[in-house]
């Protein structure tokens, strides 16, 4: 056998065992969407526990993503990694044995931190494995573990959750032997990913990232309903975790090793791709969780039906995903498909805002097609846009660093999301039953309404990103225009 055959194999493997951790990472939220509602009445919660037990998760995972990505440059990747399915594994583990919601929350924190490596350790390591432009192919294969998640995860939680007493917890607890698995397969083919950074890891920085963001992302999870916008208590809140942050931006521009590498953020397509990120980002959730609960709670739909219905978008996202990868490897050219996505994902959003109880369902369906179509074609290609751009040393920082700002946007838009339902329904029992499902139909119309002019914001971003081509080299190199590529 010839060696490009071999290692063309064991780069398929290596590949393959990035999918099985992405897999545990993007299940542990999908399987959840349609169990939801029905963990929340199991375990006495309320509309603001319903949406925390998404927001918590995604909030560690979005403060820890910058930090797991510098360890990985620092350290060996491989091990690093393993680090993240072991905060996973014990994080599942509390969540299937937790008694109350306040408790359920909790364990979802530590959950949260270990999908924060996932993110960010897969895409580093795949930085480290394959050049910008094979990794767009790359990376619409890789789609295939979010396609199955996606698509298994609302219906394997629809029917773990209708078994009596102990089904939510399943939910959970199902996670806890893939990621085992995981952890030793990755033990077993993955390459020492050697540190490509010699120093330590900005602790410092770290910290005061994760303080500035927990206090601003709490503070959009509570204004308005905990918290009265102009209260002493909302100004000070916000004040605070605005200083800290400038505090962090100040210090990681000095800092040599920093968690967050600013300066190598500042050029315009690395800058354009952040904000992008963030943009789209907001929409990552709202295909799932929101419309999930307009079908189940506005339609009166089941959880089977919910998860079933979800199906399309799903199939939508890896198909996208896969094409615009190979075309993106064969051409050397991302811009015009990242355009192509944010339209999409303006016209999906768009297409849910006229929501209600008598919406056809095959409108539903088109319109999520369209977010989830989306969202293949954007989310791991803005990555790919700031890591082209980027030195090899700093890839898993900027990584990390284009991921944070996605997983920001995500979590703000949950919490704000959150905060638009609990607005029309501050209760499931302070409401009328027969005025509900009308209720929840305006506030998922709302929730869209904001969505779609997030995603606008997006599609600004991707307009004003230069015309570069994908290199074929492992290391950055001077650029050129992509007719000369």
């Amino acid at each position: 056998m010839k060696p490009g055959r071999r290692d063309t194999r064991r780069l398929r493997v290596q590949i393959g065992v990035l999918m099985l951790v992405q897999f545990v990472g993007m299940m542990s939220g999908t399987i959840i969407a349609t169990a939801l509602p029905g963990i929340t009445r199991e375990i006495d919660g309320t509309t603001l526990h319903y949406t925390w037990m998404f927001v918590t998760t995604a909030l560690a995972s979005t403060v820890t993503t910058p930090l797991w990505g510098r360890l990985g440059d620092v350290f060996d990747a491989k091990t690093v990694l393993q680090w993240s399915l072991g905060f996973y594994t014990a994080g599942a583990l509390l969540c299937g044995l937790a008694p109350t919601a306040d408790l359920l929350i909790a364990a979802r924190v530590i959950q949260g931190v270990g999908i924060g490596g996932h993110i960010a350790l897969t895409q580093t390591l795949a930085a480290r494995l394959v050049v910008p432009r094979a990794r767009a192919q790359v990376n619409g294969v890789m789609g295939l573990s979010q396609i199955v998640a996606t698509i298994s995860g609302p219906v394997v939680g629809a029917l773990l959750v209708g078994i009596p007493g102990i089904g939510w917890r399943l939910c959970f607890l199902i996670g806890v032997p893939v990621a085992l698995v995981a952890a030793v397969i990755v033990q077993i083919v993955m390459p020492k990913a050697l540190a490509v950074v010699k120093g330590s890891v900005d602790y410092v920085g770290a910290a005061l990232l994760v303080i500035g963001l927990t206090g601003l992302l709490g503070w959009i999870s509570f204004v308005g309903k905990q918290l009265a916008p102009l209260s002493f208590a909302s100004i000070a809140l916000v004040v605070a975790s605005a200083g800290v942050l400038a505090a962090a931006a100040a210090w990681e521009w000095r800092a040599k090793e920093p968690i967050i590498p600013l300066r190598a953020l500042a050029g315009r397509a690395s800058a354009l791709a952040a904000l992008a990120s963030c943009a789209v980002g907001v929409s990552m959730f709202g295909g799932t969780i929101f419309v999930t609960q307009y079908l189940q709670l506005g339609r009166g739909a089941s959880a089977l039906a919910a998860g079933v219905l979800l199906m399309p978008m799903a199939v939508a996202t890896f198909i996208a995903a896969v094409l615009v990868g190979r075309m993106s490897t064969r051409s050397g050219r991302l811009r015009r498909y990242l355009l192509l996505g944010t339209g999409l994902l303006v016209a999906g959003n768009a297409g849910l805002i006229p929501l209600t109880t008598t919406t056809p369902l095959w409108w539903v369906v088109a319109a999520t097609c369209a977010v989830g179509a989306g969202l293949g074609m954007t989310v791991t290609n803005l990555i790919l846009v700031a890591q082209n751009a980027t030195r090899l040393r700093d890839v898993g920082a900027v990584s990390g660093a284009i991921i944070f700002c996605r997983t920001f946007g995500s979590t703000a838009g949950l919490a704000v999301f959150g905060a638009i339902v609990a607005a029309y329904v501050p209760s499931q029992a302070a409401v009328n039953v027969a005025a509900a499902p009308g209720l929840y139909s305006q506030a998922a119309s709302t929730v869209f309404l904001v969505a779609t002019a997030v995603s606008a914001i997006a599609a600004t971003a991707v307009a004003c990103l230069p015309r570069i081509g994908l290199r074929s080299t492992a290391d950055l190199e001077p650029y050129r225009p992509v007719d000369q590529a």
